[in-house]
């Protein structure tokens, strides 16, 4: 490799897939720039653009170029930094078929059962996670001792490609020992993978790329609480809605338990005879929409989406970013879309004078002005104010979608213009077209007669 050739890696600290094209980098002794990317949150441009297939970690970037996947990526740093450092991947063809093979097996058989242990949702299918990593355990002892030729590594001499391809898993094998009191890696059931991990841990090329165990273990009871946290929530849990068909608000509340996937009782309220259970559920506003978890009343529609996506953060998209600063932007435009958009909708619906009903148009097409430049900060070039998937100033502006239609229906023009706000109008298609905006979204001709019977009146 030329003096002159940059390397960036686009990562996680603590993902196996990218300690494996570390651990290349680091065997190579090739330097390169590591650049963090926050994947449960808004991923980078970089990251989208250098892989838009999966838009996942690891990249690689090679004078601008991205290489995806780690075992692509292991790959190509042996091919192309052939004479730096030792040779990865095995010069005789059958040996490399050999290699790849068991590079494969790792991450069909042992990733799956870390996953099925550390995601299970049961006791039960937990034990199976760790019955099927003790199983692959014991055959890839059989593969150490078959590829190594009695020497220390996979590689035989030195590390090699099947030794990167395990080597990713090293600091959660470490986590797991400690989180369960057990040795995955057994002197006594698996003693050449005892003695292989000891000696992969004590190289200095592994110690310079290892993330910190206590850090990994930290983070495993993190993500472990919030699974069984969701789980204790959906177990037994009873969710019901009280609303009115026609309501934008309510129609926010149906989105975000749509995007969620959560299963809940409907009821329509009559709004001129409203229910008993609705007055005392509601006994300040007595409105729609109403939520009803376990019993227990959650009134006004962004408090609702709020809730549901603190209540469920493990289902589905989420809606709140995880930066703090970027989900008071959201809470922001959120309240501008119910201040500006709603109050100019109002105006031209209920207007009494048509100098009324032009004044909430105009003031409309100037709340969308300022909408189209919100969605391209927020969205930072991707299709929704989330990024990649639906976000809470997308449910919010979401509960309008309806009405949008029904207002270009009655004024024969559009709100979301694509020449005013071409931002806004794609929004407004892609957010239709998606199945869990769709699943709730109520019938326009209906609308249509709503709005000339409150009209008439």
């Amino acid at each position: 490799m030329a003096e002159e050739d940059e390397l960036k890696l686009l990562g996680m600290w603590a993902s196996p897939f990218v300690l494996r094209a570390r651990l290349a980098l680091s065997f190579k002794g090739l330097r390169y720039e590591y650049v963090e990317e926050e994947i449960f949150g808004n991923k980078s441009e970089l990251l989208l653009k250098s892989n838009p297939v999966h838009k996942k970690v690891p990249v690689l970037i090679h004078n601008g170029k991205p290489i995806c996947e780690s075992q692509i990526i292991v790959q190509y740093i042996d091919e192309v930094c052939g004479a730096t450092g030792p040779p990865l991947l095995p010069f005789d063809p059958y040996d490399r078929a050999v290699a790849r093979f068991w590079a494969s097996y790792i991450d069909d058989k042992m990733f799956s059962s870390f996953m099925m242990m550390i995601m299970g949702n049961t006791a039960k299918e937990k034990a199976e996670g760790m019955g099927q990593l003790f199983a692959a355990a014991e055959t890839l002892e059989g593969a150490l001792k078959e590829c190594s030729k009695g020497k220390p590594f996979f590689g035989g001499d030195s590390v090699g490609y099947v030794d990167i391809a395990l080597g990713g898993f090293v600091a959660w094998v470490h986590t797991r020992d400690r989180l369960s009191g057990l040795k995955h890696f057994d002197a006594d059931k698996t003693p050449l993978l005892a003695a292989w991990l000891e000696r992969f841990d004590a190289l200095n090329e592994t110690k310079a790329v290892m993330p910190d165990v206590e850090k990994l273990v930290e983070l495993s009871k993190k993500r472990q609480a919030q699974a069984d946290a969701a789980a204790a929530v959906v177990q037994g849990d009873e969710l019901k809605l009280l609303g009115f068909w026609g309501s934008p608000f309510v129609l926010r509340a149906r989105l975000a338990l749509s995007f969620k996937g959560l299963s809940y009782e409907y009821v329509e309220e009559d709004l001129k005879n409203k229910s008993e259970l609705l007055v005392k559920s509601n006994p300040v506003h007595k409105k729609v929409p109403v939520l009803i978890h376990n019993g227990k009343p959650i009134c006004e529609t962004q408090v609702i989406v709020q809730y549901l996506d603190e209540v469920y953060g493990a289902n589905g998209p989420s809606l709140l970013p995880v930066d703090p600063y970027d989900r008071a932007m959201a809470r922001f435009w959120a309240a501008y879309i119910d201040d500006k958009l709603l109050s100019s909708f109002m105006m031209m619906s209920m207007g009494k004078t048509d100098e009324e009903r032009a004044e909430g148009r105009k003031q409309s097409f100037a709340a969308a002005e300022i909408l189209e430049d919100a969605l391209k900060e927020c969205s930072k070039g991707r299709q929704f104010f989330g990024g990649d998937s639906v976000g809470y100033v997308d449910i919010v502006l979401g509960g309008f979608v309806a009405w949008l239609h029904l207002i270009d229906r009655s004024t024969g023009s559009k709100q979301f213009d694509a020449g005013r706000t071409p931002l806004l109008a794609a929004w407004l298609e892609h957010f239709g077209s998606l199945d869990a905006a769709k699943a709730v979204m109520p019938d326009l001709e209906r609308l249509v007669g709503l709005s000339k019977m409150r009209q008439a009146q």
